[in-house]
Order: C-alpha cells, then structure tokens, then sequence
C-alpha cells in the first residue's frame, strides 16, 4: 500500500511540474499582438512626430519582445511587448493632445484677433 502511494505522489508531482513547466512556455502571442495594435494606432495618430520619443521607446520595446520571442524567452518577451503597449498608448494620447492643444492655440489666437478688432472698433 505504501509503494502504491508513493508511485501516485511521484506521478502527482511530475503531472504539476510538467504542466507548471508547459505554462510558462507559452509564447506571448496576446501580448505581441496588443502590442503591434496599439503601435499601429499610434502611427495613425501621427504620435511619431507629435510624440517621437515615447512613439521611438515603444518601437524598441516591441522590437526587444521580438528577439526574446526568437530566442524562445517568453517571460522576457511578455514583458518587454506589455512594456510596448503601455509606450504605445501613452504616444498616442500625447499626440491626441497635442492635436488637441493645437486646437486651443488656434481658438485662442482667433479670440484675442476678435477682442483687438472689437477695440479698434469700441476706440
């Protein structure tokens, strides 16, 4: 009886390490892909001149998450690619406010050419 439990523990053990083993094995596809995404995005929102340092950091996050995934080193490659993403969207929001601030800039140019033209017209 105690061999027999013995040979299940064992057998136990080998099953939890060989599926604790195959987890952290898995590529990082999901976070390659959410990386790439939001690298797109950015380009779109024209972060590469609006943001280029952050929009250059994300790039080079990514490209890190790619030689660790050629290298087989997916823990190394999930972070770096979860590093991309956040770089991503973070140059995309600072080109969105960029355009934004553009925006406010032009407003105010045009409110205080209004306010001149009311007091040359007032005087």
């Amino acid at each position: 009886m105690n061999d027999r439990v013995l040979h299940l523990f064992f057998v136990l053990i080998i099953a939890v390490l060989a599926l604790n083993g195959c987890a952290s094995k898995q590529p990082p596809l999901e976070d390659i892909s959410n990386a790439k995404i939001a690298l797109l995005k950015a380009k779109d929102a024209e972060a590469g001149v609006l943001s280029p340092n952050t929009f250059a950091l994300a790039k080079k996050q990514f490209s890190v998450s790619k030689t660790h995934m050629d290298k087989e080193e997916y823990e190394e490659a999930k972070y770096a690619a979860q590093k991309a993403y956040m770089s991503a969207k973070l140059a995309t929001q600072k080109a969105k406010n960029a355009k934004v601030q553009k925006q406010v800039d032009q407003l105010n140019d045009e409110v205080n050419s209004i306010k001149q033209e009311f007091t040359t017209i007032v005087d």
